[in-house]
């Protein structure tokens, strides 16, 4: 029996109250980060839009800011408008041609000025625009240009001279609108810059007679970005529609550039806020806000380079999601404990559920045992050596079905008990009939012939009896003996029943076998024999003489079904499942579907001198050895039976098939 089973049912109230912890667990895991993360989103997503508004308004009013400097500058009367009024004089009544000649004679002496470090020309209002650029401290350079493009006045000598072809004045003047350029890097300072020009209108502001040009640091613009910080990686940053990063805190312009898939999604007419796979800073599912830069001012066409610009907001996603991550981790741990507080919980509770089952177990062993030993186990009615009653307490369910347990074990002993006595009875007296039987049938059998031989060998005594008629007698005799061996034959192998001793044999060297002492005991001149034997058939684990005996007993019974004559068959061929069928048909008188489902019983025969044994003991003689026997007869055309044993692998010895025989045996 197998060893029983310790701590299933315990170790079950654990794992189960393990996974009936965990799921739900995993599962509100999983629905608090989900649900975290979109409410995380939305909230920093909306933060970061809001921010990136808030940043633009502010560039937008500082760049708006100094347009409306520019302008108030363009309406100084004294140093701006009238020595531009001045300088425009100049042209008047010249031709094209004379006025570039001008400019140009005008060129030369600048540079020659410049380079000889002579003054600047109009000292007072170069020193009002030097004064005037000093007030907000990021000035690179002031310059009034007159309607050619040539240089008014200046507040930096790196100013050049002619400007016509300058978007800056090109822009101002032919549009009539404020012109803000893109943000470019100064060689010379080594700086990033952006140009601001306006118009100077004419007194009736009809016509423009100059422009006002200030080129500025972008510290103007990096003082509303740089402000921005949002943990310790969240910063902001200026764009334009090409992607060229103009501002950015934590990496230079020429360091990383927004791909086109993101900037199609930032550069919208509305702040948003959205989820970027790749924000160019290497972070990957970043939340990122962004926004446009409207302008107060209407600006020329070809302000910002022809661009739009917005404002940037992005974070790294660790420091992000950062509180999604410690927010799961401490649901987690809290989780965890519980799910470990209940499965502990869950392991005492099964303990004491287990021990009575246990006990129960115990008890139903024990049980097992008493009924395996009957009846030396139970004991007799006077209650003596008893097994102990078992002791349980649990005040349930289990307690009563332990007490109704224990009542049906006394109950069930008390019956088994009755029950082996009357099996011993009954065992006893069908052995008896069987026996009584038997010796009923062979005391029929040798009865008749027994009588005939002691006639048949007073007739041999008789003196006067011819010699042929002695020798016809003794054969008779022979033949008498002959049956009654073998009807004694019968009767021993039915009641010895020895075991198999199984090997190896090959399946046609079993036929053979029978063949041969079937072929020995003669009489069976009208009878044709037909073999047929498959090639390289496996060997079988069979005891060759019990199933060499059942053959014999086939061919025999196939034989007397034939007083007549007929067609005997003998084959062996594999079939389905690994498995080997030798076959024995006849074409006699066949069995009558009443007596189909007796004739393997003990004692049924149809025959006068049968003893009903020898199908009986082939059936039995086939079953020991591992295989199945199967009949098949239709009255009046003959019967076949199927014997079927599991093959080996096939034999090394090459087998034979027989051709098909149609010889009159002994003929």
């Amino acid at each position: 029996m197998d060893q029983p089973r310790t701590g299933g049912l315990q170790k079950k109230f654990f794992v189960a109250l393990l996974i009936v912890g965990i799921l739900p667990g995993v599962a509100a895991l999983i629905a608090t980060y989900l649900y975290s993360t979109d409410s995380l989103k939305h909230s920093i997503g909306n933060g970061f839009q809001e921010i990136a508004r808030s940043t633009a308004i502010r560039i937008a009013a500082a760049v708006d800011t100094e347009i409306d400097r520019a302008a108030r500058l363009a309406l100084v009367p004294i140093h701006i408008r009238h020595s531009l009024e001045v300088a425009n004089q100049r042209y008047a009544g010249k031709s094209e041609g004379q006025i570039q000649a001008l400019l140009e004679a005008e060129r030369t002496a600048w540079s020659k000025a410049r380079t000889e470090g002579a003054p600047l020309p109009l000292p007072g209002t170069t020193a009002y625009l030097r004064e005037w650029a000093q007030e907000a401290g990021y000035y690179v350079g002031v310059a009034i240009a007159d309607n050619q493009g040539a240089l008014v006045a200046t507040s930096t000598p790196r100013t050049p001279y002619l400007n016509g072809d300058r978007d800056w004045w090109r822009e101002a003047f032919e549009e009539r609108k404020a012109y803000v350029s893109s943000i470019r890097h100064d060689p010379a300072l080594n700086d990033y810059v952006f140009d601001v020009s306006v118009p100077i209108l004419d007194v009736g502001h009809t016509k423009p007679v100059g422009v006002v040009g200030l080129v500025i640091r972008r510290d103007v613009l990096m003082n509303t970005i740089l402000p921005i910080r949002i943990g310790e990686t969240g910063h902001g940053m200026l764009l334009d529609t090409e992607g060229t990063p103009l501002i950015c805190p934590v990496l230079p312009p020429t360091a990383h550039l927004i791909h086109e898939s993101l900037l199609n999604r930032l550069a919208q007419d509305r702040p948003l806020w959205l989820v970027a796979e790749d924000d160019a800073h290497g972070g990957h599912n970043s939340i990122v806000g962004a926004a446009p830069v409207r302008f107060a001012h209407q600006l020329s066409p070809s302000s910002l380079g022809g661009e739009q610009w917005f404002t940037f907001v992005r974070q790294q996603p660790e420091e992000t999601y950062a509180p999604i991550y410690s927010l799961l981790v401490t649901v987690g741990l809290i989780g965890f404990g519980l799910v470990i507080a209940l499965a502990s919980l869950g392991f005492l509770v099964g303990r004491r559920i287990v021990s009575p089952i246990l006990a129960l177990r115990r008890e139903a062993d024990a049980l097992r045992r008493n009924v395996a030993t009957l009846p030396d186990s139970i004991p007799a009615r006077d209650g003596t050596a008893r097994p102990a009653s078992i002791d349980i307490r649990t005040g349930d369910e289990l307690e009563d079905l332990a007490r109704t347990f224990e009542a049906m074990r006394r109950a069930l002993e008390e019956s088994l008990r009755t029950v082996k006595t009357q099996q011993e009875e009954l065992i006893r007296r069908e052995k008896l009939a069987s026996v009584g039987q038997l010796l009923a049938a062979l005391a029929h059998d040798l009865r008749n012939p027994l009588g005939v031989i002691r006639s048949s060998a007073q007739l041999v005594l008789e003196e006067q009896q011819a010699e042929s008629v002695k020798q016809e007698v003794a054969r008779y005799i022979i033949e008498e003996v002959d049956r009654l061996t073998h009807r004694i034959n019968d009767f021993l192998r039915y009641a010895r029943q020895k075991p198999p001793e199984p090997r190896p044999v090959l399946p046609r060297d079993l036929a053979d076998a029978a063949l041969r002492q079937w072929n020995a005991q003669g009489s069976h001149e009208s009878i044709v024999l037909d073999t047929n034997f498959a090639e390289a058939l496996g060997p079988v684990q069979v005891d060759p003489d019990q199933v060499k005996e059942a053959l014999v007993n086939l061919l025999i019974n196939a034989q007397e079904a034939m007083p007549q004559g007929g067609r005997l068959t003998v084959a062996a061929r594999a079939v389905e499942q690994g498995q080997v069928e030798i076959e024995v048909a006849d074409t006699g008188c066949g069995i009558a579907p009443a007596h189909l489902e007796h004739i393997f019983e003990p004692f049924f025969t149809t025959k006068e001198y049968g003893t009903g044994l020898g199908l009986t003991n082939v059936k039995r003689l086939i079953q020991d050895n591992g295989g199945f026997l199967e009949v098949r007869s239709q009255e009046g055309t003959g019967s076949r039976f199927l014997i079927r044993f599991a093959a080996g692998p096939p034999s090394g010895r090459s087998g034979r098939t027989a051709e098909p025989e149609n010889e009159a045996v002994g003929a």
